[in-house]
């Protein structure tokens, strides 16, 4: 407890010493320092807990109504702190490159400073257990991210979707509020302990409090359908923030689920299906906005909405798993749903850091104007094509593997016969054509943004990052190959954490924890023969060429000498036939401008853009609420007397009230 109160300490004093230094590099040598140093204490005592060492609990009397401050360190909210501190501090390393250019003319200060706020509320979160200090942490993050997003506060889309998140992430908080309440209404308590012997307990008021805490943890995470601020708020944050809050910052609604979920015991078989009918669509949906996104990190966003899902469904394999009491169920469930937490932190922030890459080169992420980068920028089209494969879960990457975890769940025997096991094998050709679509959505947007020619001549490409861009990007690369590569390393990190749900299924033994290891040992054979057999390859070729120089010779051009931008696919054409396959889904907007003139000239003469239905729909009712506000406050008239009469009305009605409430209480 000692180590994780010194990195708290020094990331506290860390952001204060941001705030105070004039010059923007010295804030970024102190932010990354000081992270650094708390990471390293923090990781000291958490990765012995991570490991089997034991969880450690401490508590502090307090005054009201806070009334207990209980810290508990387990091997879930450890498995959390030990890549979420040391993700934060390369994030703020590659904000060292990002942000270097405003350096002159901005104060990155507070960016730096928010930075360090960020991994002091995971220690808070991922630590804590009374429900006001867990608030306490849960509004910081959100807060702090928000500060974070509208860096460029000068523009009003930017302001917009910091006020879109802002919002959101509030309506999430009323509902976790409220679950909370309901459970001091019945415990006199808000400390989790207390809570867990309501959650325990089945009754109507408890499957309402299980609703009232997905909601809230879905709105955190970006479920489908609370996933609207997420693609406004990516798209507006520096891409650093962008791959924090998608990596690791919203994680911790998974988090709270899977901690609220040991905390109920054994669960209802309702709930599972809920989490999976939930999460099925949130991964369902997120795949197909991705295919037809023409803004590059608006398309990441959705990934996220998809990828969230993913790990729920498995959440839902381990609950039912629970409730069925099949010890297989839940250890393939939640090893394969918190796995792909892990991975998805890898490849995502991988894949943002290398749009930020093409943001800071080519001051574009816009599908439709780039092209041609690979040759320009080798090093970032490599890592994100690298990141592409991961999130496509194809093997040997680190996403397949936890994909085929979440597949052996719903494949598994243990499931029964009948329609329940018939639903688990819809919601495996569900993941799979999630996948297929991922992959589309991906091998568009690498065609797109690095192959052919610039789509736009406007557009120029000042060349490959900085080293303290691209050394992140590596870092997630090397990570993303090791959990795929060898994903003994993976499950050697979830085990622990995993063994705290196989502590609540009846019959669970050793045996249970080894199904996702028999089931991954072909896998990792097959990978490390994949990778002998390609590098066996390379070494051959460049034996054979060895000393011969590469021939050369005119391309055979079929009719023409040369590419030219209105000879490749745009960002529409290349999903338009997917997209009309969907459409109901896939709406779009298009903006045509006839040509004029006997000679038109060259021109953007059709313009079609992605709309998301849901955010759609939802400005509409709001613009229709405020209409009909307006249409009712036409109807009332303006004279003296009927101001008077209402106001009358008004107070009778609250004094009666108020009669009744004190004799109620008489």
């Amino acid at each position: 407890m000692t180590l994780i109160l010194a990195g708290a300490l020094v990331l506290l004093l860390g952001a204060a010493l941001v705030l105070a230094l004039r010059d923007n590099h010295q804030r970024a040598w102190a932010a990354i320092a000081s992270q650094s140093v708390a990471t390293v204490l923090v990781l000291a005592r958490v990765l012995p807990v991570l490991l089997g060492g034991g969880d450690f609990r401490r508590s502090a009397a307090w005054s009201y109504p806070v009334d207990l401050i209980a810290v508990h360190l387990d091997p879930l909210g450890a498995f959390f702190l030990a890549w979420s501190l040391p993700m934060t501090l390369l994030g703020t390393v590659y904000a060292f490159g990002y942000l270097r250019p405003w350096f002159k003319t901005r104060n990155a200060g507070v960016q730096f400073a928010l930075l360090n706020v960020t991994s002091l509320s995971f220690v808070m979160i991922y630590t804590l257990e009374s429900a006001f200090a867990f608030l306490l942490g849960w509004e910081i993050a959100a807060v702090a991210a928000w500060l974070l997003v509208v860096w460029d506060y000068r523009n009003q889309k930017v302001r917009f979707a910091g006020f879109n998140y802002l919002v959101s992430t509030h309506i999430g908080l009323f509902f976790l509020l409220a679950a909370f309440m309901v459970m001091h209404s019945q415990t006199g308590s808000m400390d989790f302990q207390q809570f867990e012997a309501f959650l325990r307990v089945p009754s109507s008021l408890r499957d309402v409090t299980f609703v009232l805490l997905v909601t809230a943890f879905g709105l955190k995470s970006a479920f489908f359908p609370f996933h609207t601020w997420l693609p406004r708020a990516h798209a507006a944050a520096p891409a650093h923030v962008s791959a924090l809050m998608s990596g690791v910052i919203h994680k911790a609604g998974l988090f709270g689920l899977l901690r609220f979920t040991l905390l109920l015991g054994t669960p209802d078989a309702w709930m599972g299906w809920y989490v999976i009918g939930f999460s099925a669509l949130s991964a369902l949906m997120g795949a197909l906005y991705t295919t037809s996104q023409r803004d590059l990190k608006r398309l990441l966003g959705y990934s996220s909405t998809e990828n969230v899902g993913i790990a729920g469904i498995g959440f839902g394999v381990g609950y039912l798993g629970l409730a069925w009491h099949q010890p297989a169920l839940v250890a393939l469930g939640f090893t394969g749903g918190i796995l792909h937490l892990l991975n998805h932190a890898f490849f995502k922030c991988l894949l943002f850091y290398a749009a930020g890459a093409v943001y800071r080169s080519t001051h574009s992420v816009d599908l439709e104007r780039l092209g041609g980068l690979a040759r320009r920028m080798p090093w970032t089209a490599g890592l994100f094509l690298l990141g592409g494969l991961a999130i496509s879960g194809l093997p040997p990457f680190n996403g397949f593997i936890s994909e085929f975890l979440i597949y052996g769940g719903l494949v598994n025997e243990a499931a029964p016969a009948g329609i329940e096991r018939g639903t688990f094998i819809a919601a495996a050709a569900l993941l799979a054509f999630v996948g297929g679509v991922s992959a589309l959505a991906m091998t568009r947007a690498f065609g797109l943004v690095f192959l052919g020619t610039a789509r736009d001549p406007a557009v120029h490409c000042d060349g490959e990052v900085t080293a303290w861009m691209r050394l992140p990007m590596l870092a997630h690369a090397a990570g993303l190959l090791a959990l795929g590569l060898l994903p003994g390393l993976g499950l050697a990190l979830v085990d622990r954490p995993v063994r705290l749900f196989l502590a609540g299924a009846s019959g669970a033994g050793p045996a249970a924890t080894l199904e996702a290891a028999r089931l991954l040992d072909p896998v990792q054979r097959v990978a490390l023969l994949l990778l002998l057999v390609l590098a066996a390859l390379f070494l051959l070729r460049r034996w054979l060429l060895r000393g011969a120089p590469a021939p050369r010779h005119v391309t055979w051009g079929c009719g023409y000498v040369g590419a030219t931008p209105r000879m490749q696919y745009t960002g529409a054409s290349f999903s338009a036939q997917f997209a009309g396959v969907f459409s109901t889904v896939l709406q779009q907007r298009r903006r045509e401008r006839l040509p004029s003139g006997p000679f038109p000239g060259a021109g953007d003469l059709l313009q079609t853009q992605s709309i998301d239905v849901v955010e759609h729909r939802m400005l509409e009712a709001i613009g229709d609420g405020d209409n009909l506000v307006v249409r009712l406050a036409r109807r009332i008239p303006v004279e003296p007397r009927f101001s008077l009469a209402a106001g009358l009305v008004v107070v009778v009605v609250v004094v009666g009230m108020l009669v009744t409430g004190a004799g109620g209480g008489r």
